[in-house]
């Protein structure tokens, strides 16, 4: 692993330590966190679902230098894989037949501060 792509990795970990502890203290339960499926599946990591209530939100960790360029970096691409994926975790799960899911965003782009974008796309 190059030394660029471990500090890139490092500063998504935080960025999503960050975003659990901002959900936490907003009244969600983090269910699962970098959500992985199986190699060759076509299906991409969430990198947090959350819930509160009878919402499940499946969301996505971006942190760049500013917030613009997070919020640009998910790619129509990357959108469809964590809703292919979120829809397979729904299936697996019929104690959420129930639930209204949506996908979320937690943006961090120069500060400490995640700021979440709710309901930020629609498969």
């Amino acid at each position: 692993m190059s030394s660029r792509h471990a500090t890139a990795e490092r500063r998504g970990r935080l960025a999503e330590t960050l975003c659990v502890v901002a959900l936490n203290l907003t009244g969600w339960r983090v269910v699962a966190r970098r959500l992985r499926s199986k190699r060759g599946t076509g299906l991409g990591e969430i990198d947090i679902i959350a819930r509160r209530g009878q919402t499940v939100a499946f969301i996505e960790v971006k942190a760049r230098r500013d917030m613009a360029a997070a919020v640009e970096s998910v790619t129509a691409a990357q959108r469809a894989r964590i809703a292919r994926s979120a829809e397979v975790y729904l299936q697996q799960r019929p104690n959420l037949a129930d639930c209204q899911a949506r996908f979320d965003l937690m943006v961090l782009g120069g500060s400490l501060l995640p700021r979440r974008i709710v309901d930020a796309w629609r498969p």
